[in-house]
């Protein structure tokens, strides 16, 4: 019976991972072939035709893959917190599992506008995901550290905030720079049980640029049963996802770095109390 079991579990978590790459390359193949009216001069026509259509494309994936995720791999999801409706919100998130995009996607673009992602350059060379990241235009950061390449990631965010003014879409930032595992959390001797240090940087210069009430979206999720594997969510293995929203504006968060230290303070309280050890 326990094999049963357990054979039905990977047999559903190979199901999901087909039907998302499947979603994905359909609707990847329609946003390419949008991408060369993106290059036409008119930048008219692509605000009020490419742009919202790009959208639409969008938000059609994140449906369907809101629907297997909750339909028919049953997780459920726990939303507290009010949503803003802003077009061109800034995200701030935990980050535990590739599982954390569609649960944003969900809460963001189900009811708004679509989610950008400040991402590791790294990421244009993962099939799917990278040709996604170039086709939306993704602002890609080095954060090798260096001056030059500092230089150029402070370019991309600003490119990234002032090109939202135009087009609507929410700017998601995972401040932790990285997902959280155990042996990371050792190595940087976070004082947090469930979060990497959080890094100043990028979130700084996307204040920099926000206008004073373009609304912050602090994200907090918890895996309830600790179980954040990526191919164990594919297959419900994380039956319940708690999502905390608090919502603050940009021209309100005048030091960044004691601000977002208090966040992640509270981020962890809060997560240490819902989180239990996974079975």
């Amino acid at each position: 019976m326990k094999k049963a079991a357990f054979l039905g579990r990977h047999i559903l978590s190979v199901l999901s991972s087909l039907w998302f790459l499947s979603n994905l390359l359909i609707w990847l193949t329609a946003l390419i072939l949008l991408s060369p009216f993106k290059l036409m001069p008119n930048k008219g026509f692509q605000t009020h035709c490419i742009d919202p259509l790009a959208a639409r494309i969008y938000r059609a994936a994140v449906l369907i893959n809101s629907f297997w995720m909750k339909r028919v791999v049953g997780i459920r999801l726990e939303i507290s917190g009010a949503l803003s409706h802003h077009t061109n919100p800034i995200i701030l998130c935990n980050h535990q599992s590739w599982f954390d995009i569609p649960l944003i996607q969900e809460i963001i673009t189900a009811r708004g506008p679509i989610v950008r992602f400040l991402v590791k350059r790294e990421l244009i060379w993962v099939p799917i995901i990278g040709w996604i990241c170039l086709v939306l235009n993704f602002p890609r950061l080095r954060r090798s550290g260096s001056e030059g390449d500092r230089a150029q990631d402070y370019k991309a965010i600003t490119r990234a905030v002032q090109s939202s003014a135009t087009s609507p879409g929410a700017l998601l930032i995972f401040a932790e720079g990285t997902r959280f595992t155990q042996s990371k959390q050792v190595d940087q001797a976070s004082p947090f049980p469930n979060l990497l240090r959080p890094k100043v940087g990028g979130f700084r210069i996307l204040l920099d640029h926000a206008p004073p009430d373009q609304p912050v979206l602090d994200v907090s999720i918890a895996y309830v049963s600790g179980d954040s594997y990526f191919w164990h969510c594919l297959h419900g293995g994380a039956p319940l996802i708690k999502l905390k929203v608090d919502t603050y504006r940009a021209g309100d968060i005048t030091d960044v770095e004691p601000w977002l230290a208090a966040r992640w303070s509270e981020k962890s309280r809060w997560l240490t109390s819902q989180v239990r050890p996974a079975p």
